[in-house]
């Protein structure tokens, strides 16, 4: 089973640095990413991506931002090569940004299963309509 991750998910994920369940291939996508990257590295203030980051105690903190700067290899991250004539296509059925059409785009190429930490109504409604499945928790 493949899991799509947003932003928020992926913050759990590398500041829990337990192993991942073996049965389960964990993904997200390179805007999730990089606002991640954006929020924590630049944090002035704590905020919702860059807080739980900033609250952790040293050296987990250390070790959480070491995996942000560096995927773990449990973690995969599609290539906008693969992406782009997907996204391409989506466009004359979906009017998402680009944060969500890539995150449409890699769920299709993936056939993963999406976690979303907010709902997106116009996400959801186009994973919908190519029969993904998805959560908002």
């Amino acid at each position: 089973m493949i899991h799509l991750v947003d932003d928020q998910r992926l913050s759990a994920i590398l500041r829990a640095g337990a192993p991942q369940d073996p049965d389960v291939a964990v993904f997200t996508t390179g805007h999730w990413y990089v606002r991640l990257c954006q929020a924590v590295l630049s944090a002035a203030q704590p905020g919702t991506l860059s807080g739980p980051f900033l609250d952790l105690p040293e050296p987990m903190r250390s070790r959480a931002i070491d995996a942000l700067l560096a995927l773990p290899e449990s973690i995969g991250l599609v290539s906008l090569r693969d992406l782009g004539p997907i996204i391409g296509r989506l466009r004359t059925r979906h009017q998402l940004n680009i944060l969500a059409m890539e995150a449409l785009a890699a769920a299709i190429h993936l056939d993963a299963h999406v976690h979303l930490s907010v709902n997106s109504p116009k996400l959801e409604a186009a994973l919908d309509d190519e029969g993904l499945t998805f959560v908002v928790s």
